[in-house]
């Protein structure tokens, strides 16, 4: 099993990066490597929602099966790994917490890849760096949504 773990601070308040956290539409933004999402059922995150990730891994798509098992609101988010595909096992957590005027996000992936799923196709070192990059890629675009200034509301004359 292997763990990686990120903190991030967001310049933004809990509530801004919680709403991206839950919004489902963002999750081939914030994982580099997702080409698409199947939501079931659609909609903000909810407890019980099962995804079907596809992705790349070098020049090959992979399979991602999760289902969110934690929903703390703006406190905590966890998903796991359902039968087939890339992971033989995962658990992705995710922790907010207010920090002076903005959030302290810490974040962590465990899992096991998959072996039989993997087989000749892909390179196991190439595929555990693609997770550490996604991890960090995660962590740098939810940083960069979650700071995004709304534009001010338009005059009406």
């Amino acid at each position: 099993m292997t763990k990686l773990e990120n903190v991030t601070e967001i310049a933004a308040p809990v509530d801004a990066v919680w709403d991206v956290l839950t919004d489902t539409s963002y999750i081939v933004k914030l994982f580099q490597d997702a080409i698409s999402v199947t939501i079931d059922p659609p909609g903000r995150s909810a407890l019980g929602q099962k995804y079907h990730v596809l992705g790349k891994a070098g020049r090959r798509k992979v399979d991602i099966y999760l289902e969110l098992v934690e929903l703390v609101p703006k406190k905590r988010i966890a998903n796991i790994q359902r039968p087939g595909g890339l992971f033989k096992s995962f658990k992705q957590l995710t922790l907010v917490e207010p920090k002076g005027n903005g959030t302290e996000v810490e974040t962590s992936f465990d899992y096991e890849l998959s072996m039989g799923y993997i087989g000749r196709a892909l390179n196991l070192v190439l595929v555990e760096r693609l997770v550490r990059d996604n991890l960090d890629g995660y962590a740098k675009t939810l940083k960069e949504i979650a700071e995004l200034v709304p534009l001010p509301a338009a005059e009406s004359n």
